[in-house]
């Protein structure tokens, strides 16, 4: 038979079923007693009136598997106060109790196509039955709400900022910020006061994943998205281009310096596909092969220029529809990294 103690042990992995969080996470375990009479148990839930028969079932299963046939278990209520820090450490995806996964889209140059990246990565992780947050951090260059099609803006609830749900996913971005066609000219102090409101500041609803489109480079930004988030995964991206690839390699050096985890690279507009099916290597070859050897990392995808294909609402959007070539390659692609994660 076990002591108090191991039996706590064990009891902390078991699962409250309204708050689906363990009862190491809600301090639900109250008391646990152990004596020749048997078994005391009491344990507080945030409703002990729902789903508690396949509760009790367990703990009861896991208990007699040790030798405790006598087991008394009474259940109470845990505190409203601590069901309300729970549910709120979810929304801040900053919290210790969040379970929010962050991956950052860097890039050395502007232009290798690194928000269609994003963009895409967020609908196909989302296709795949996963709640997907999408952070447009490229200050300067915001383009996901224009590649996502949608013109909506936030909205606002007990001074919180509700992201816009475009794909099914939660979509913040610096362009629901500014004036239509306004530059944004702002130095670092500014720019990491927005990024860390991004962070704090906004309503996610819990996202499994948090992919952070960030400005090309080593600024600011990318600074700041570091020292914020300690734990942070990144995906860098280039074009096959030489000098595409060299600053794109700084980019990761400077993620590896922070200690942040590189999941790999993509090389974007690696080629083009001509009527005939001839490879046109517009922009040379080996770019993305460079920056993963240099990094020490896996090339996990080659993307061709491609232009995606008028839908459904008659314009030509950034997002890769399912069952197209680049659609199933997007696929591929989160299939590896929620696979990686």
């Amino acid at each position: 038979m076990l002591n108090e103690q191991q039996i706590t042990k064990l009891l902390e992995r078991i699962i409250d079923p309204v708050l689906e969080a363990t009862l190491l996470e809600t301090d639900g375990i109250i008391e646990v007693s152990a004596t020749e009479a048997g078994t005391t148990l009491e344990i507080a839930l945030a409703d002990p009136e729902q789903q508690t028969e396949e509760f009790i079932t367990n703990i009861t299963d896991l208990l007699s598997q040790f030798g405790h046939e006598e087991i008394h278990l009474e259940l109470s209520y845990l505190p409203t106060s601590k069901i309300e820090k729970i549910i709120e450490g979810r929304n801040n995806i900053l919290s210790p109790e969040s379970k929010t996964q962050f991956i950052a889209i860097a890039s050395g140059k502007g232009g290798v196509g690194k928000s269609t990246i994003a963009a895409n990565l967020a609908v196909s992780l989302r296709r795949l039955g996963k709640k997907v947050g999408l952070l447009d951090a490229d200050i300067y260059g915001f383009s996901l709400p224009v590649l996502l099609g949608t013109s909506e803006s936030p909205t606002t609830k007990d001074e919180k900022i509700i992201p816009v749900t475009t794909y099914g996913i939660q979509l913040v971005s610096m362009e629901s910020f500014v004036d239509e066609g306004e530059p944004v000219i702002w130095r670092g102090p500014m720019l990491g006061k927005m990024i860390k409101m991004f962070l704090e500041d906004v309503m996610w609803d819990a996202p499994d994943y948090l992919i952070i489109d960030l400005p090309p480079g080593t600024g600011d930004v990318a600074l700041d998205i570091h020292t914020l988030l300690p734990s942070c995964n990144e995906i860098i991206v280039t074009t096959p281009h030489h000098a595409a690839a060299t600053v794109a390699s700084r980019a990761g050096i400077m993620a590896q310096k922070n200690n942040h985890h590189i999941l790999g690279v993509i090389e974007n507009l690696s080629y083009y596909l001509s009527e005939s099916g001839e490879k046109i290597y517009l922009f040379g070859q080996g770019g993305g092969e460079k920056v993963a050897e240099t990094l020490k990392t896996e090339l996990l995808m080659t993307f061709p220029i491609e232009q995606p294909e008028q839908n459904k609402n008659g314009y030509l959007s950034g997002i890769y529809e399912e069952n197209t070539p680049l659609g199933d390659d997007f696929l591929t692609l989160a299939k590896k990294i929620n696979q990686h994660l």
